[in-house]
């Protein structure tokens, strides 16, 4: 499958959740704003001394700046956001050493391990979102520093960057939806029980 294509399917996915799912906040409107203008900039690149950079590379690092920064207990999600940097620069390094490793799907094992890592070091979904993003955004740019060195080339926010990560962004967005109905499910059974022993008396 062409490279890209996940980036767009799962970009309009989360528009879809942002846009009709959230409640109705300044959070929701700014959310979906970023996400079109990422859409719009992705067929263009800047170019910087040599190195070859995304532009939606480069809006999407400046609103996860800006949605880490919102949070609280700042520098403890930096430091999450460092783990996830080191962990995918980490991924990056050993696809290249030993490729052989990537049995399955190069897009889904690194989604899986960086939403697993993300998921662990943040509670809530929008710090875990904040935290995926720049961690992995930084690890991109890591990776691209330290093969420029050694006199390799790549695209900074390549197409299939970006599949990954919509793809690990996609999956945080699945789990949260699971782990809301279980409590919605919860609930609802805590009150049908509540309900039976009213009745019984």
């Amino acid at each position: 499958m062409e490279n890209g294509i996940f980036f767009y399917w799962f970009s309009w996915i989360l528009w879809i959740f942002v846009t009709f799912f959230m409640k109705k906040s300044y959070l929701r409107t700014w959310f979906a704003c970023w996400i079109l203008l990422c859409l719009i900039g992705s067929q263009f690149y800047i170019f910087i001394y040599h190195y070859t950079i995304s532009l939606t590379f480069v809006i999407m690092f400046i609103g996860a700046v800006c949605l880490l920064a919102s949070q609280q207990k700042l520098i403890y999600h930096l430091f999450s956001s460092f783990t996830v940097t080191i962990g995918y620069a980490a991924l990056l390094y050993w696809e290249k050493v030993s490729p052989i490793w990537l049995v399955f799907p190069r897009i889904l094992i690194i989604s899986i391990i960086i939403g697993f890592i993300a998921s662990s070091l943040a509670s809530k979904y929008i710090t875990r979102i904040a935290v995926c993003l720049f961690g992995v955004l930084s690890g991109e740019v890591v990776h691209g520093l330290t093969l420029d060195y050694i006199g390799l080339q790549e695209t900074i926010g390549e197409w299939l960057f970006l599949d990954t990560l919509l793809s690990a962004l996609l999956l945080l967005t699945f789990l949260d939806i699971l782990q809301r109905g279980k409590t919605n499910l919860d609930l609802l059974l805590k009150n049908y029980k509540q309900n039976l022993r009213w009745q019984g008396k």
